[in-house]
């Protein structure tokens, strides 16, 4: 039985939600969802990358909104990028969505993804945070939303624990030495594998495990 995470969950700095939620299931009311593998945290603080680094604008106001909340944003003009607010109101801090694995039926989401004939391999339904956002059907209409019932979206615990590692950021050009990407090691569903000789490592801070 899976129980929907309280919004206390994520009053925690983005490193430490980023690293729990791997593993976590991700789900919309009437679409589906699936097991989160990948996720980027983003800093209040010495993040060049993050949006809020050099205050707040219109675009990025969702980002100091309470813990629980959506920010969605549109990258390259054409994808809807799901982000997760964390710690308190007023501290610009979130986690980036980037890939989840499609659990039980996927024909919604392939629908959402454009692909009505069922062709498309399993793998590249939500393995990037442009085909996650897609896949759930997101656009800028659930920004400034918040996670639970009203909205539609949760992020929900199964019990299903993961191991979970560390790397730098990817597709970004500015802060992409820190390691706050977090993955569930070995799945083929990441965006982009760890390579060979790449900077690996555990989460600074064990998960709290009692959420």
């Amino acid at each position: 039985m899976s129980c929907p995470l309280p919004h206390e969950f994520f009053a925690r700095p983005s490193p430490v939600v980023a690293a729990d939620l791997v593993g976590k299931i991700i789900w919309r009311h009437g679409i589906g969802g699936g097991r989160l593998v990948e996720v980027e945290a983003y800093l209040p603080n010495g993040d060049e990358a993050c949006h809020a680094a050099q205050g707040k604008t219109a675009r990025n106001a969702m980002m100091f909104g309470p813990p629980g909340s959506l920010y969605v944003y549109v990258s390259y003009g054409v994808h809807h990028l799901l982000n997760l607010v964390c710690e308190e109101e007023g501290i610009p801090s979130a986690v980036l969505i980037r890939a989840f694995q499609p659990w039980k039926a996927d024909l919604n989401l392939r629908r959402m993804r454009g692909d009505d004939n069922g062709d498309m391999p399993v793998r590249d339904i939500a393995s990037g945070p442009g085909r996650a956002g897609q896949a759930l059907g997101l656009d800028l209409t659930w920004n400034g939303q918040s996670l639970g019932r009203e909205s539609g979206l949760i992020v929900a615990d199964d019990g299903q624990r993961s191991a979970v590692q560390r790397t730098a950021r990817i597709g970004i050009s500015k802060a992409d030495d820190l390691l706050l990407r977090y993955i569930a090691p070995g799945s083929e569903f990441l965006s982009r594998s760890p390579r060979w000789g790449e900077n690996v490592a555990p989460p600074p801070v064990a998960p709290d495990r009692r959420r």
